[in-house]
């Protein structure tokens, strides 16, 4: 029973000295910090029906998306 209790000791002891001595240092933010991409500004316009050449062509009605400004690096 002793030696069961000693040897439950020892692990314990061991676990915990290994558990200090691996910490390092926490590092700047800024230095590991990758900057992002920001999303790109679209406008969403509808273009609606329309009838061309005299009426012999039919245009459906659709959207079309324009991009204002595109996609940056954040700082």
């Amino acid at each position: 029973m002793r030696s069961i209790k000693l040897i439950v000791l020892l692990l314990c002891l061991e676990l915990s000295g290994c558990a200090s001595f691996n910490k390092t240092k926490p590092t700047e933010p800024s230095q590991t910090e990758q900057p992002k991409l920001l999303k790109p500004t679209v406008k969403k316009i509808f273009i609606p029906p329309e009838i061309r050449s005299g009426g012999r062509e039919w245009v459906e009605g659709h959207n079309m998306y324009r991009i204002e400004q595109e996609t940056t690096w954040s700082r």
